[in-house]
């Protein structure tokens, strides 16, 4: 059977919906997003990379389109989209606090890669596959990802005088 953008949204809606909103966590919005994830699927399916799975290429478009969604509405957004528990999670308002400065820095690059690693536990491989970057390039970028969120939440060093 030809590969179509038809024959990808009847296949794999459901699949692309149920990413949006685990991401978004509200039905309207991912209703939403999967029509403007097959929107971009359309317009990138020239260039789409035949030796990908189909799968993967949508996963990664709907992952992107979606946290870009949130980026676009509050750091608050990506942080319950990152952390499936944290609205369960209540930690105290100081750490709230530096997890969504934290996360308010990253760029979308590092939000998706967070959330690939991260959220959805997704193995060098796999994200390799998803981001269509080698594995070595994104291991050396999760590991850049990792030292800058350890700097970003260390405490802020003041500097302490002695009297003499």
């Amino acid at each position: 059977m030809p590969l179509g953008v038809g024959h990808l949204f009847e296949r794999y809606h459901g699949v692309v919906y149920r990413r949006c909103l685990a991401l978004l966590r509200h039905e309207d919005d991912a209703s939403e997003a999967v029509q403007e994830v097959f929107v971009a699927a359309l317009s990138g399916f020239g260039r789409f990379r035949l030796h990908a799975a189909p799968l993967t290429w949508l996963y990664a478009i709907a992952t992107r389109h979606c946290l870009q969604q949130l980026r676009n509405k509050s750091s608050r957004d990506v942080k319950h989209a990152l952390f499936v528990d944290a609205a369960e999670a209540h930690p105290d308002l100081a750490a709230r606090a530096d997890l969504e400065r934290v996360l308010a820095a990253l760029s979308l690059e590092e939000l998706e890669l967070a959330t690939h690693a991260f959220r959805d536990g997704l193995t060098q491989e796999e994200i390799s596959d998803v981001t269509r970057q080698s594995r070595k390039t994104v291991g050396k970028k999760l590991r850049r990802l990792t030292e800058k969120l350890q700097l970003s939440l260390e405490p802020l060093a003041v500097p302490v005088r002695v009297a003499s």
